[in-house]
């Protein structure tokens, strides 16, 4: 029988990245550790270590992956809705790592092609480069707002925690007079969760592509 080859050869870097994507996807960014992923395949965090030096380089290569996740068809270039809306699917996808996309963002050869393409395509719309770069930069600061902050305290990640915070939002809301809050009391509910999460995003998105056309 040939020897068994090195844990280094026997790991794929792609298999990796999908348990460590798992693990943040149920469980939160902070459990996303080079140890934890190791245990899953059984070898010790020094085998990962060929694919990935620290947690830093396997974060960096998480945000690389979730943005390798956008749908866009290769034949034809789509407009400005179309790149918006595929990056929200995979933010929304991955709320955990959301948060930390604007860090890592163009330390990735697909955050770095992503930019390219958008700030193009603002350029296209009349926008000058200053322009461009910073509203490319607000798109994407917003996109992950939508996502991290949405009703709910979607981004707290202890359930317990999230459960008490909304308890004590509900709570507080309910308690306002009618006569004194008649809006808040009215639409209390929004503040809460989301009855209808697509026209929420729809929403937010069509407001962010408003706010960028030229006048």
């Amino acid at each position: 029988m040939s020897p068994r080859p090195p844990a280094t050869e026997r790991l794929d870097r792609g298999e990796l990245l999908s348990t460590a994507l798992a693990i943040a996807d149920a469980d939160g960014l902070d459990a996303v550790t080079l140890r934890r992923v190791a245990a899953v395949w059984n070898v010790t965090p020094m085998a990962l270590y060929w694919h990935f030096n620290s947690k830093d380089a396997l974060l960096d290569a998480l945000v690389e992956r979730i943005l390798g996740e956008m749908e866009l068809t290769a034949d034809s270039e789509p407009d400005l809705p179309t790149v918006m809306a595929a990056l929200l699917r995979v933010l929304r996808a991955h709320p955990a790592l959301a948060e930390i996309a604007p860090l890592r963002f163009m330390r990735t050869d697909a955050g770095i092609d992503l930019a390219e393409r958008v700030i193009g395509l603002l350029r296209a719309e009349g926008h000058s480069p200053v322009a461009a770069a910073q509203l490319s930069i607000f798109l994407l600061n917003a996109l992950i707002g939508l996502v991290i902050r949405q009703p709910g305290e979607t981004a707290v990640a202890d359930p317990a925690l999230r459960e008490s915070l909304l308890n004590a939002k509900r709570a507080r809301l309910k308690s306002l007079s009618p006569q004194d809050y008649p809006h808040l009391t009215e639409t209390a509910d929004f503040f809460l969760g989301l009855p209808d999460e697509q026209e929420y995003y729809q929403r937010g998105l069509t407001m962010l592509l408003d706010g960028v056309r030229l006048t």
